[in-house]
């Protein structure tokens, strides 16, 4: 996984002075040299003179063409970057024309920077879309259909792109940072990196939080650097405010923890301090040698001591039979029972695997209908399903069939044929691997693949797969077994996900 990219933007800060842009890069170095946690850019801006339409080029009366060209390095851009990359910076510009792009891609910038204002500038886009450079692209200012657009184009370009949530109002007021549009960005385009451009006043450090708790992993801010000559405008941080916004940083992602896909550990501190909560197990009525405990027989209540069963020992899925006489009052210990767990293990293995299938149908934001038939099909038993199995979900059955198959990481399913039904593979999510006949195909999302009735095949996944069967009528028993111990196993169990 990528480090947390944290870009500092010297846009015109540098001021077109050499030697002040030195300063800039030098103090942000200082600034971050001990941080080693994060990824960091210096990014400049570069206007090529075509930029400029020749007969405005020299107004002075237009503040914006009046700022660029004043603040242009010429000769110097070089060495400015040269000086970014000697201090181990990403290098990262953003380009404003076509020919700057091919200025860039000549001076082996990292990172090329779409703008917001550029975002759908698609004579900009193209000429970027030709180089291998990666690509980060602001979203301020532009509708769901423009960023659609151009997710779509980079898609089908391959170009390896991230997208930032951004408000291009400089500085912008809390009230208008819209953070929840990281949300947004993330549902809407799960397989790119989100991050979050900010315009917030320079010394508020709340919205860089609230954006990594979010999931944002790439992160902007304006620098410069304020001394006898150059002022800092409204929403540039100084390198103390960017320490500071670092700092504040690394603290939200101490809070935040890094347990995002999977259930976190348990420190020894937090078990000790629930278990002194735990209601121990204690003797109602005295129990005899060989008896099977149950309700009526126990009650709980404070303190527990070491050893002990608790609360959360009992219950539905386990049993335990005394191995000696217990009198009235005393507390019942693990070494005064045998448990049997036969019951525990076969449910919570179900439990298990119906998280896993929630978990997997939200991170690959597929829709599954309600109230569908969901079978765990376990060839060689429920305790072997992530070896061998494949969940189900039967969507329709008429003349026509459609199921979804899940899969989870290094699954496989048995060689079989079927003995009317024809199917086709839509792979909507992983990769699966069918073996047909003895030749291996390879699928990846949005393959399809069709297999005739009888025609052994099998497949596996490496990464996990969702992929829609398309078939004549599912007919029960339809599927023959190469391995023919499996046709009077019970290999399948219905679950609901839905609950």
């Amino acid at each position: 996984m990528k480090k947390p990219l944290f870009i500092f933007e010297m846009a015109n800060n540098h001021m077109g002075d050499l030697s002040h842009g030195k300063k800039i890069v030098q103090k942000l170095k200082e600034v971050t040299k001990k941080i080693k946690d994060f990824d960091f850019s210096v990014k400049l801006q570069y206007r090529d003179e075509s930029f400029f339409h020749p007969d405005h080029i020299n107004r002075k009366d237009h503040k914006l063409i009046k700022r660029f060209t004043e603040t242009r390095l010429g000769s110097n851009f070089q060495v400015l970057v040269d000086e970014i990359r000697s201090h181990d910076f990403i290098t990262m510009c953003t380009p404003w024309d076509e020919l700057a792009t091919e200025f860039l891609v000549k001076i082996k910038i990292d990172i090329i920077k779409i703008a917001s204002c550029s975002f759908n500038d698609w004579h900009l886009l193209e000429s970027v879309a030709k180089t291998d450079k990666e690509i980060i692209a602001s979203v301020a200012g532009v509708s769901k259909l423009d960023i659609d657009k151009v997710y779509s184009f980079f898609k089908n370009k391959k170009k390896n792109f991230s997208f930032m949530h951004c408000v291009g109002e400089y500085p912008t007021p809390d009230e208008n940072l819209e953070l929840s549009q990281i949300d947004y960005l993330i549902k809407n385009y799960p397989d790119i990196r989100i991050g979050y451009s900010t315009h917030e006043k320079p010394d508020s450090n709340v919205p860089i939080a609230i954006a990594i708790a979010k999931g944002a992993s790439i992160f902007e801010k304006h620098v410069g650097l304020k001394t006898d000559i150059y002022n800092l405008n409204e929403y540039s941080a100084s390198p103390e405010m960017i320490s500071e916004w670092l700092n504040a940083a690394l603290k939200a992602y101490k809070i935040c923890g890094n347990n995002k896909d999977k259930r976190k550990l348990f420190s020894s501190k937090e078990e000790s301090d629930l278990k002194i909560l735990f209601r121990g197990a204690y003797v109602k009525n005295s129990i005899k040698k060989n008896t099977i405990l149950e309700k009526k027989d126990i009650f709980l209540a404070m303190p527990n001591i070491e050893g002990q069963l608790v609360a959360k020992d009992l219950g539905m899925f386990v049993k335990y039979t005394s191995k000696f006489d217990l009198n009235a009052n005393q507390p019942i210990m693990f070494s005064d029972v045998l448990s049997d767990t036969s019951v525990s293990d076969l449910m919570d293995r179900r439990f298990y695997i119906k998280d896993m299938i929630k978990e997997k149908i939200n991170l690959a934001n597929v829709i599954i209908p309600k109230n569908v038939k969901v079978e765990i099909s376990h060839h060689y038993g429920i305790k072997n399903f992530f070896d061998t199995g494949a969940v189900l979900f039967h969507i329709i059955n008429k003349e026509y069939s459609k199921i979804l198959v899940m899969m989870f990481p290094n699954q496989k399913y048995p060689a079989h044929h079927h003995v009317k039904k024809n199917e086709t593979y839509l792979i909507l999510e992983g990769d699966l691997e069918v073996n047909i006949k003895n030749e291996i195909k390879y699928l990846k999302k949005g393959d399809m693949l069709s297999v005739n009735n009888n025609v052994i095949h099998s497949f596996k996944t490496k990464n996990g797969v969702i992929f829609e069967e398309i078939a004549t009528e599912y007919i029960q028993g339809d599927s023959k077994y190469a391995d023919h111990d499996l046709m009077d196993k019970n290999r399948k169990t219905e679950i609901s996900i839905f609950e």
